[in-house]
This record gives structure tokens, C-alpha cells and sequence, in this order.
């Protein structure tokens, strides 16, 4: 059974170099035994500067996502062609579009993907905790019009009024001393 299961896993079985991703933006160089999403955690040996570090549990609602491995060259155009076109939105806002490879792994708190980004120049294997996702969203074609020609005008009209509504209260509030540009205040003693 278990090495029935380390062969469907999709990066070389053993212990994976990889660099890790937390919300908070930092990053973790770290080597994970075996890595299926089965538990809200992941145990991983800790590779960086700090030589106190040798090994953590992190749980998976800190991580953004997991590059597992070394990116490989890109695969054929039509083998690309053939597969899944996703859209990765993260809580965060970010919003990633990949080519993913059928060989998936999706475990109960995460998934394994071999994606592959349009125009990109690697093969990358990403593993993402699924709290560190709003949706992955199966298209049909990239959308590579222009944002201001896109259906979600109206959508950014709105963000925008907002914001300017926004800005033009807090200027309201704003006493005459932060009305003044930032780096004409900075510096200035202030005497008793």
C-alpha cells in the first residue's frame, strides 16, 4: 500500500526540497518527508541562515503555497494543449491562470498540481492548502483582452468611485498639518 500510494504522488518520491510561502510573506527553505495534505499540518526539516531551526510542524492556514522541487523545462505546446485551464484565486487577491498536468494529487486539506503559466518558461510543481484558496475555476480560454474591455468594467467603476469617495473624507478629517506632503514633515523638530 504505501508504495502503491508514493507512486501517485506527483514529484519524486523521497523528501522534497521546497521553498515555502506563508501569508505573511516570508519564505521557508525546508525539506517535507512526505507532503498529501492528510493533516491541517505539515512537518518539515528547516534548511536556511538560522542554525537553530532543525525542524517545525506549520499548520496550512499560515502557507499561501508550496513550490515542491526544481521547475522542469516546459512540456510540448500540444501536450499543453491538452490539458485543464485554471484559475487559481487566492483569498489574498491574487490571482494565478495555469495549464494544469492531470496528474494531481488532492488530499483533504490541499492539493498537488503540476501547472504550467501561459507565456511562462518552467514546469512548476505547486501545492496549495485549500483555506489559502477562494475557488480554482476550470476555463475555457484565457481572457487576454484589455482589463477596460473586459465585463467587469462596471465592477472596477464602482472600486474606483469608492475609493476616491473614501480619500476625499479622509482629507475632510484631515488636519492642516497632514494636508502637507509627506516629505515636507519628516525631518522638522518640533520645538517646546
Amino acid at each position: 500500500m504505501e508504495a502503491r500510494r508514493r507512486s501517485a504522488l506527483p514529484y519524486p518520491a523521497g523528501m522534497p526540497a521546497v521553498v515555502i510561502s506563508f501569508v505573511d510573506g516570508e519564505v521557508l527553505h525546508a525539506e517535507i518527508p512526505e507532503l498529501t495534505f492528510d493533516m491541517p499540518v505539515i512537518e518539515a526539516e528547516v534548511r536556511g541562515v538560522e542554525p537553530n531551526n532543525q525542524r517545525a510542524i506549520l499548520p496550512l492556514t499560515a502557507i499561501t503555497q508550496i513550490v515542491v522541487g526544481d521547475p522542469a523545462p516546459p512540456p510540448p505546446d500540444d501536450v499543453v494543449e491538452g490539458w485543464d485551464r485554471a484559475v487559481f484565486h487566492f483569498i489574498d487577491g491574487q490571482v494565478m491562470r495555469a495549464s494544469i498536468a492531470p496528474e494531481a494529487l488532492l488530499g483533504r486539506h490541499g492539493g498537488i498540481w503540476k501547472v504550467f503559466v501561459p507565456g511562462g518558461t518552467e514546469l512548476t510543481t505547486l501545492a496549495i492548502p485549500y483555506c489559502a484558496l477562494k475557488g480554482i475555476f476550470q476555463v475555457r480560454q484565457w481572457d487576454s483582452r484589455p482589463l477596460g474591455e473586459r465585463a467587469d468594467g462596471d465592477r472596477m467603476d464602482t472600486v474606483t468611485r469608492v475609493l476616491a469617495e473614501r480619500e476625499r473624507h479622509l482629507e475632510e478629517l484631515a488636519t492642516p498639518e497632514q494636508r502637507r506632503p509627506l516629505m515636507s514633515r519628516i525631518g522638522r523638530r518640533r520645538t517646546p
